[in-house]
């Protein structure tokens, strides 16, 4: 049971229960789509530890649920609508098999959908949400569907209606939609490219997460003069913010971040990197 953040005792008691109840499944496979974007690492992780989760990732979670449960509701299978169908695959390295999963949100008119439930307005497809989209594209494909493109549909979860009646360059819909052409060699060679990492991970020999991974930000010197809020330049080294510098400036040190490992990650309690790295900070 994954350990749940004191402050969720504030919700109200159906929500409390609610976040309590994780009722997400993979299904039969060793390794999900979602799981497989992500760090081998915390592949590794998990073989052995808690997830820990924060109310707010809860919560979060919890309401991108009521999204799928509408989508599963409202489905009209004889339009030849698909709605929260799980897709398998047998993916082969060396002599093993290793069964593998994915969740088709929403298909309709050759089109596979992910749903997505994200704070601002989205202007394009994210790039892992790209990968996700043509990875379930290809599972799909692989299960006898027919698939010609992939979308994703973004819903701004803090969009103003208000907002939208004054200001024409506001998005007028919470719900934004990008849609891709298939591509089914990018969606196996997806495949190719994670599994072999997934599964050494498996086996106990995880690669480190990548800064990418980690969603690292690194390190600016701003170059602020008196009285401004707001930096005249930001320089990615102390030695081009010296070079830059006005007579009237100081420069302020802007610490990085890895803003995943920090915010976000489940298991930076337990990972070895992650302590080292603090350590080394």
């Amino acid at each position: 049971m994954i350990p749940i953040a004191k402050n969720i005792e504030s919700f109200p008691t159906p929500f409390m229960r609610a976040l309590k109840a994780n009722k997400y499944s993979k299904g039969h496979s060793l390794f999900s789509v979602t799981q497989l974007i992500g760090p081998p690492q915390r592949t590794y992780l998990a073989l052995t530890n808690e997830k820990t989760e924060s109310a707010y990732g809860l919560f979060h979670a919890l309401m991108g649920t009521a999204i799928h449960n509408i989508l599963e509701e409202h489905v009209d299978t004889a339009n030849g609508e698909v709605a929260e169908e799980r897709l398998h695959w047998l993916y082969t390295i060396g002599i093993h098999e290793i069964p593998i999963s994915g969740q088709m949100d929403f298909y309709e008119q050759k089109c596979v959908f992910d749903y997505k439930n994200t704070a601002g307005f989205q202007d394009k497809m994210k790039e892992e949400h790209y990968q996700q989209v043509q990875m379930n594209g290809y599972l799909a494909k692989i299960n006898g569907y027919e698939v010609e493109h992939v979308g994703v549909v973004y819903l701004q979860r803090d969009w103003s209606y208000m907002r939208a009646q004054v200001d024409p360059t506001y998005p007028q819909s919470p719900f934004t939609i990008y849609i891709h052409p298939f591509d089914e060699a990018y969606g196996k060679n997806q495949f190719d490219t994670t599994v072999p990492d997934h599964w050494a991970a498996h086996n106990g020999t995880p690669r480190p997460c990548t800064p990418k991974e980690q969603w690292e930000k690194p390190a600016v010197f701003a170059l602020m003069s008196p009285g401004a809020k707001r930096a005249s330049k930001l320089c990615d080294t102390r030695a081009e913010a010296e070079e830059l510098k006005k007579p009237n400036q100081i420069i302020e040190e802007r610490k990085g971040d890895k803003v995943f490992c920090n915010s976000f990650c489940g298991f930076k309690h337990c990972c070895p990197q992650y302590q080292r790295e603090n350590q080394l900070e």
